[in-house]
């Protein structure tokens, strides 16, 4: 029975499965060959007629095939062959031979079977066609018949997978995909379990209509001992993108479908091709299934065995688990003391544990044996999602095996950092405090940015950096910039443990300054951006001055609250930036020259080497004044701000 307590995302579920169809019919024999016996086997030889059933493949939609060959061994000296036909059920009789081994083929030809040794046989390999993004479709097994048997069922296994593309993004146009990691050779035939080509290759397919809805058959790909990747290339909303989504390891008779969701996040991996790309990439998730065609009845596993007991498991409240797929969703404070048990014909064990983090733990307790299977419990605690965190997924391998897995999905968590979206990209809010998402400037309850800029001023200053360099000096904290000597700087502004901003953002660049405001620009002003957005810049002005003011700042009295408001005249997107002072390399505090206003001047680094976009008041008086935003050289061992905008 299936308990679904929610539609989760997709996650993947793969289980080998087999083909055990039964009837019986009339056999041509079309080929015999025949090879005497030694003494040694003629003495030991119990011989009788054995009847083999073969399963009918005519309802099998992935390939045609004309014929099912089948090799018999006796004690590794091959015996006899015989073809039989593929769209009728069929009851082949041999001659029992002692060690006997049957190994059935369709799809692919053996070509001179007269010379064939059963070494030989069980080590062939079929590759992928020449200039092919697609394996040959291809059933085999290898069956001992034991002594005394007189009837057996001979089971086909696939010995491919397939690869789906089911694009639910209406915005996305898939133009081509590009699978890297594939093998290009599989074994045919293995005594001890399915196994794998040794030889990786990469296959790319173009679609000149493109995919905006389901593509089967994507792919038809070999097995592989590790996780293989797609790469999805295509335009959304007309900007270029490219997704690239992994897989688990490839094992026969699976079906792999990358999923490609509507709903948009920072956190999926690929890239825009376009600086002026202003949307989040789509959600990719992995669907993987057993592939059972034909008679169903008689020729897929029972999946519910693999799934969550529920009965048997204890799910605190607030999770939510959907045993159709196996995927468990966490509430983002987390969980601690969750059970998940299985019941299965033999013991689960804990295999690997696949996560982007460390804020999932799991813990098996011993199987229990009972009259109906193993129960297999595993104990699961989840950290409390930190402020700024996006949802994450954990994969739970069980037995070793990609081929049975569950998911265990992290909500994000509540707080995160608030954003805008002006002149095409979408900027942090507030300055950068430093790369951990925890420490960053939060709304408080209630209130918007703009309210937090009037209330709170001093709390939405962020700290200054030096250039290259992820940590932080704040005057209005009194950290202590020296502390910080001999630290390692990075040039460019680009390796992310140098980034003073918390992960999946960046160091704005002089073009991303160049799409909010043109260097050079005198504020207040209105333009239109190389975006397109109309932007009306104006200079915001407190009536009340800085409180709490820090002894470092002199004339306490003078200072501002003041800063640049940038205002999307088509959307009402409103962005500030304060004025906050620049620190010097050579002063160990602000400036108290009465030329340097604190309200007066900032700075804020560019990815540029040594770069800063400049806001420097160029008139005072009662009358008016103006701001100018100017690119220009800054030294590195100076202290300015960071504006970060979301990668």
């Amino acid at each position: 029975m299936t308990y679904i307590y929610k539609k989760a995302l997709p996650a993947w579920v793969s289980i080998f499965a087999f083909i055990t169809l039964c009837a019986s019919s009339c056999v041509e024999e079309v080929e015999t060959a025949l090879q005497k016996p030694t003494a040694e086997q003629q003495i030991s030889t119990n011989e009788g007629t054995i009847h083999l059933r073969i399963p009918s493949l005519s309802d099998q939609t992935t390939a045609t095939f004309t014929y099912i060959d089948l090799f018999q061994f006796s004690d590794g000296v091959f015996v006899n062959k015989m073809t039989v036909d593929p769209t009728k059920d069929n009851i082949v009789e041999f001659t029992r031979k002692p060690l006997t081994r049957i190994y059935a083929l369709a799809g692919y030809k053996v070509e001179d079977t007269q010379k064939i040794s059963e070494s030989l046989l069980s080590a062939m390999t079929i590759p992928v066609p020449k200039d092919s993004y697609s394996a040959p479709v291809f059933f085999s097994s290898v069956t001992d018949i034991q002594d005394g048997a007189d009837n057996l069922d001979i089971e086909l296994h696939r010995g491919v997978a397939r690869l789906d593309i089911d694009n639910e993004d209406s915005k996305l146009k898939i133009e081509r995909v590009n699978i890297s990691g594939a093998s290009s050779c599989s074994h045919i035939f293995s005594t001890d379990g399915c196994t794998h080509g040794t030889v990786s290759a990469n296959y790319t397919r173009t679609y000149e209509s493109g995919i905006d809805g389901m593509e089967e058959n994507a792919f038809i790909l070999f097995e592989t001992q590790s996780p293989i990747t797609v790469t999805i290339c295509g335009r959304r909303n007309g900007e270029a993108v490219e997704i690239i989504s992994e897989t688990p390891a490839i094992t026969r008779n699976s079906i792999y479908t990358v999923f490609i969701d509507n709903e948009t996040t920072s956190n999926a991996k690929g890239r825009t091709l376009s600086q002026s790309d202003d949307e989040e990439l789509p959600t990719t998730s992995i669907k993987v299934r057993d592939w059972v065609e034909g008679d169903k009845k008689n020729g897929s596993l029972d999946l519910e065995e693999y799934s969550i007991d529920i009965q048997r498991s204890s799910i605190p409240s607030g999770v939510r688990v959907n045993t159709g797929d196996n995927t468990i969703t966490v509430p983002a404070c987390g969980v601690t003391g969750m059970k998940i048990a299985f019941t299965t014909a033999t013991p689960l064990r804990l295999g690997s544990v696949l996560s982007d983090t460390k804020g999932v733990s799991v813990t098996p307790a011993a199987p229990l044996a009972t009259d109906g299977g193993y129960i297999s419990e595993f104990s699961i605690d989840v950290e409390n999602q930190p402020k700024g965190a996006k949802q994450y997924q954990t994969t739970v391998f069980f037995n070793g095996s990609s081929s049975f897995f569950i998911n265990i999905e992290v909500e994000p968590s509540p707080f995160q950092i608030p954003t805008v979206h002006i002149g095409g990209h979408d900027w942090m809010c507030f300055n950068a405090v430093s790369q951990n998402s925890e420490e960053q400037i939060y709304l408080k309850e209630g209130m918007t940015a703009k309210d937090m800029y009037r209330e709170c001023f001093e709390d939405c200053l962020g700290n200054m950096f030096q250039y290259g360099r992820p940590n932080p000096f704040s005057p209005w904290k009194a950290y202590d910039p020296n502390m910080y000597a001999d630290q390692k700087r990075d040039t460019p502004w680009q390796t992310k443990s140098m980034m003073p901003l918390p992960k999946g953002y960046h160091v704005a660049s002089a073009e991303e300054w160049e799409d909010l405001i043109p260097s050079g620009m005198v504020i207040p002003a209105s333009y239109r951006t190389r975006t397109g957005d109309s932007i009306r810049a104006s200079i915001v002005t407190a009536p009340d001055i800085l409180d709490n003011t820090p002894s470092a700042v002199t004339n306490a009295q003078n200072y501002l609250k003041r800063g640049v408001l940038f205002e999307s005249v088509t959307t009402g997107a409103r962005l500030f930036l304060p004025m906050a002072g620049i620190k010097t390399n050579t002063s160990s505090e602000i400036p108290t020259d009465p030329n340097f206003r604190f309200d007066t001047r900032s700075g804020y680094w560019m990815k540029e080497k040594n770069q800063v976009m400049l806001l420097q008041c160029e008139k005072e008086g009662e009358g008016s004044h103006g701001i100018q935003l100017k690119r220009m050289s800054w030294n590195a061992d100076g202290f300015v701000m960071v504006r970060g905008i979301r990668d």
